[in-house]
């Protein structure tokens, strides 16, 4: 769902219909992803035995007392769009279990500047949405240092989708509130689901007919590194902080 309402075009008006409509044609252009490439665009793991702020936690096969299970704690995905805005643009999904932090969000890395200041050149532009815990915008550019020397370094835009003294509400407050108005745009449409499970039932499939033991990463750590397999160039890793400079890629 976060993928499909980053990269939907902007719906004819803003009915449920209309929103919903442009949501079903990014999922049905998403490429499927073949079995036999599964390696290079999907990864799963299983968090073992770690620690979550400051109390030991088992591992998921002790909890589970099988160890022989190999249902994944954390998946993610290299996803392309075949459409004309987004072509060769990858797309990178990630859910999981035990991680440091449970957040939510949408990072968005931009290309590279055709034209560089300095000899080092740049780094690239960031725009980061915040849903969980903190809603926020913050956008990441590159600015010229002030004076003579050709330099640049990272700023950062912070656009608060909350300020003090705005109230707050739960997720599922919104979703009831929805629901006794009528309104369906935040609910899913059967299209929706369907063309989700298309993607994905595959995936599943194959990884429940592959027995070899999965990756592991310890409960409280961050991804595995082992899941930089599925990255497009060298430079690239999941982004782990909102902040400035954020923590990896």
């Amino acid at each position: 769902q976060t993928l499909a309402l980053t990269a939907m075009e902007m719906p004819k008006d803003l009915t449920p219909e209309g929103i919903r409509n442009e949501k079903i044609k990014v999922l049905e252009a998403i490429r499927p992803i073949p079995v036999n490439e599964l390696e290079k665009h999907a990864f799963r793991a299983q968090y073992a035995a770690g620690e979550i702020k400051g109390e030991k936690v088992p591992g998921y096969l002790e909890e589970l007392g099988n160890n022989d299970s190999v249902v994944e704690t954390y998946a993610a995905l290299k996803l392309f769009i075949d459409n004309p805005r987004w072509k060769g643009v990858p797309f990178y999904i990630r859910t999981a279990k035990r991680l440091h932090e449970a957040d939510t969000r949408i990072s968005i890395r931009f290309k590279k500047a055709p034209l560089q200041l300095g000899q080092d050149g740049q780094q690239q532009n960031w725009l980061i949405l915040g849903i969980q815990p903190r809603e926020c915008i913050k956008m990441e550019i590159q600015s010229k240092i002030p004076g003579l020397d050709i330099a640049t370094r990272t700023i950062q835009l912070d656009a608060a989708n909350r300020q003090e003294g705005d109230e707050s509400i739960d997720a599922y407050e919104a979703l009831l509130l929805n629901l006794i108005e009528g309104d369906n745009s935040h609910y899913l449409h059967i299209s929706e689901v369907e063309a989700q499970w298309r993607l994905v039932d595959p995936i599943i499939e194959a990884w429940a007919k592959d027995r070899k033991p999965v990756h592991q990463y310890p409960a409280g750590s961050r991804d595995p590194e082992a899941s930089k397999v599925i990255f497009e160039a060298e430079d690239q890793f999941w982004r782990y902080s909102i902040e400035l400079g954020g923590d990896a890629n």
